[in-house]
């Protein structure tokens, strides 16, 4: 018998079917996406902070022959050459235009054929107890969740252009059912002890673990993540003329940038806000969450709202907690999986959904749409927890801990896999990033 991260048990047979479904709807994404571009599209470096999308697809599957052929299977390299290229800590970002990568149908043919050996793998693997790297299927979750994570970088290159032909059915209005709410709701959570972290070894990444206590000061949060028609008031009110909204970082980096406004907005003549979104140009939707924002910005935006930006601990706690409780829950609504009447994820949509939107999806304490939508800045620096244990490889997470341009951005966004969503979840990024679907929530000191 296999246990996931939310205390569903499954026999191994039945274990090992899902994690070879899991593998394949993946991959089939992955050509989903790359499907609707030209050679030109997927093999140009348009930014230097991005990688050729071809990158991409053939480093997903070197990952996972390095992981499951290689490691776990014991066999040969495919070609150590491949390696080379496809190392990203060999080859920053923005040298990778210049490698000798796999074209299109080279990538495919290979990332096919170790997809072949995998399957062949993952079916006949006993998800032995003893053994962390497959104990209910770890290594296997790991190589999901890393092309899935790679999706989303795909589709943070392709919102990043403004030469992108018109790329899928981004006007359509979003599914969603919205609500009329205040958008400026606050909820206060109540000071003393709570978990964080996570002991889970199924899926969780290292970074994740391991749980721990920590005690907050009683603070109050956003109800919802701020939206659009909030960030252009701060627009409005001379936010990103305004040096004393910003720190002295963040003005040098503003200045020097040339920026008024979120990635992708324009202005119609007469003033209106427009969004380019994957090729589109769109009226820009006052109720949605402001996305493709820096650090630098939400901090600043903080500022003029007379709040802050909360701290990891603190989304957390506001995510998992309640007044009741003695365990953090898994989602902010329970333990139950998401669905869509939870949260805007699994790139069902181009973009967020409009706040309040998915009241299912709220925490005990009546915070809404902490997953999904946007990722959050949060005030917090990447680091270990206290007992932190680099787990499979220190490159993943330990490699990135202590660097003071990093910060902890906490939940999900709508482009984030439903295999990448959990509360646990950190991800981080440098302060000065805007490409990443990344959002605010607003804290405050006391009651």
């Amino acid at each position: 018998m296999t246990t996931d991260i939310r205390g569903h048990r499954t026999t191994t047979a039945e274990a090992r079917d899902q994690l070879a479904a899991r593998l394949e709807f993946y991959r089939r994404r992955t050509k989903q996406l790359i499907a609707p571009l030209d050679d030109d599209d997927l093999h140009r470096q348009h930014n230097p902070i991005m990688s050729p999308l071809v990158w991409d697809v053939g480093h997903v599957g070197n990952f996972e022959e390095l992981w499951l052929l290689r490691r776990l299977d014991g066999r040969p390299a495919h070609d150590l050459r491949l390696d080379e290229m496809y190392n990203p800590f060999d080859n920053p970002r923005w040298t990778r235009g210049e490698l000798p990568l796999l074209n299109r149908s080279q990538a495919i043919e290979y990332i096919d054929e170790v997809r072949g050996d995998a399957l062949e793998i993952v079916r006949r693997t006993d998800l032995d107890p003893a053994n962390p790297l497959v104990r209910d299927g770890y290594v296997f979750q790991m190589v999901i969740q890393h092309e899935a994570q790679h999706q989303e970088t795909m589709l943070q290159e392709l919102d990043l252009r403004d030469d992108l032909p018109a790329y899928g059915d981004v006007a359509r209005p979003h599914s969603a059912t919205s609500r009329p709410v205040d958008d400026t709701e606050r909820v206060a959570i109540p000071g003393g002890p709570f978990l964080l972290g996570t002991n889970d070894t199924t899926e969780g990444y290292d970074n994740e673990r391991p749980q721990h206590e920590v005690e907050l000061a009683t603070f109050t949060i956003d109800r919802f993540p701020v939206s659009n028609r909030r960030y252009a008031e701060f627009i409005e009110a001379g936010g990103y003329e305004r040096a004393d909204l910003w720190t002295n970082e963040g003005w040098d980096w503003r200045t020097g940038v040339d920026i008024d406004a979120p990635q992708g907005w324009t202005r119609r003549v007469g003033g209106v806000w427009l969004i380019r979104r994957f090729g589109h140009v769109l009226d820009l939707d006052a109720t949605e969450p402001v996305q493709h924002v820096s650090f630098h910005e939400a901090e600043a935006f903080a500022r003029y709202a007379g709040g802050r930006l909360p701290s990891e601990a603190e989304w957390k706690k506001a995510a998992t907690w309640g007044p009741e409780a003695t365990a953090p829950n898994v989602y902010p609504w329970g333990s139950a999986v998401p669905t869509l009447d939870h949260a805007n994820i699994g790139h069902v949509g181009w973009g967020p959904a409009p706040v309040g939107s998915y009241p299912a999806g709220a925490s005990a304490y009546g915070v809404e749409q902490l997953l999904g939508d946007v990722y959050e800045w949060t005030s917090s620096h990447f680091a270990g927890y206290s007992g932190f244990t680099s787990f499979p490889y220190p490159e993943y997470s330990e490699v990135f801990f202590g660097d003071p341009e990093y910060r902890v951005l906490r939940g999900a966004s709508w482009a984030t896999s439903t295999d990448a969503t959990r509360s646990t979840f950190r991800n981080w990024d440098y302060r000065i990033r805007r490409q990443i679907f990344s959002g605010i929530r607003l804290a405050w000191d006391g009651a």
